[in-house]
């Protein structure tokens, strides 16, 4: 665990939360403590990019009863959904001295993407490459994060990290992984979304979150990502492809490897953490993301 941060992370949907207690073991992590609290379906509402946080006082009751019944912590790291996060590779003109001028031509930059007012959004950055100069930029709705913090104060808790669930798994799976300068592939697959990534040594290339409309099945999304990003990328030699996921079916799991060529890596929780509870079957690919958060 190289990252040093409060053992408590909570994993947020639009309709559960997650609290999980993370501990060190003698290798891996262990996750010490797990529970998920159902969440009532007028808390969260659609919204662009990030769901409104309409019925504060229901989420407030929430926090009052897993503080109750979790016992005494102060701060905490939040996982999200990676589609209430953007995240954008960006390449620019130049990357400017000061932090404050490069998100203002970031912010610009997405203006030509983003169904939003840029100014609307929270938004941090890492810059990936100087020559030629490239970004990654994280955008989400200022007020729904804004809201999530000030209910989690009112509770006696402060927030210290929030980030997409997909990235804090990869954390937790190439921290394990042997340094590579080659092509790998992550799927991140969830009920009604999925995340795809590309990344070519440590740097990411690609970076994409899509929801399942039900309109193509998964695995003929699968295979019209496999094209675009062999014409795009020209990704022809993959090390490995890797799916983590809850229940992810096997017919997804070849069709990866098919398309990609590739030898395929099923993550589950096992492999990041050498303690588990015995009933995490239904969200272990939240609890691996929580290992992550510490592995980054």
């Amino acid at each position: 665990m190289a990252r040093s941060f409060p053992p408590d992370v909570v994993v947020l949907d639009r309709d559960s939360l997650i609290h999980v207690r993370v501990g060190r073991g003698r290798k891996d992590a262990k996750i010490v403590q797990a529970k998920s609290y159902a969440l009532r379906d007028d808390i969260f509402a659609p919204g662009v990019v990030t769901p409104s946080l309409q019925n504060e006082a229901a989420f407030a009751d929430v926090l009052r009863r897993l503080k109750l019944e979790t016992g005494r912590w102060d701060k905490v790291s939040i996982l999200v959904p990676d589609s209430w996060i953007r995240m954008n590779i960006i390449e620019l003109q130049s990357v400017p001295e000061r932090a404050s001028e490069t998100e203002e031509v970031i912010r610009w930059s997405l203006r030509r993407t983003m169904p939003i007012d840029p100014s609307l959004l929270r938004l941090s950055y890492e810059v990936l490459t100087r020559t030629p100069p490239r970004v990654l930029a994280f955008s989400a709705v200022e007020a729904t994060l804004a809201a999530i913090e000030r209910l989690f104060s009112a509770a006696g808790v402060e927030v210290i990290l929030l980030e997409p669930c997909g990235l804090n798994i990869w954390n937790a799976i190439t921290s394990r992984e042997a340094l590579t300068t080659r092509d790998r592939i992550f799927f991140y697959i969830r009920e009604n979304e999925f995340t795809t990534a590309v990344f070519r040594g440590p740097q990411p290339l690609f970076i994409r979150s899509r929801n399942l409309d039900g309109e193509r099945s998964l695995e003929q999304e699968i295979k019209l990502s496999a094209t675009y990003l062999r014409d795009s990328l020209q990704t022809s030699s993959i090390e490995n492809c890797y799916v983590a996921g809850n229940d992810v079916s096997g017919s997804v799991v070849d069709a990866i490897g098919v398309e990609f060529s590739a030898p395929v890596k099923r993550i589950t929780l096992r492999d990041v953490a050498e303690q588990v509870p015995g009933d995490s079957s239904q969200y272990e690919a939240e609890l691996t993301a929580a290992t992550g958060v510490f592995t980054g």
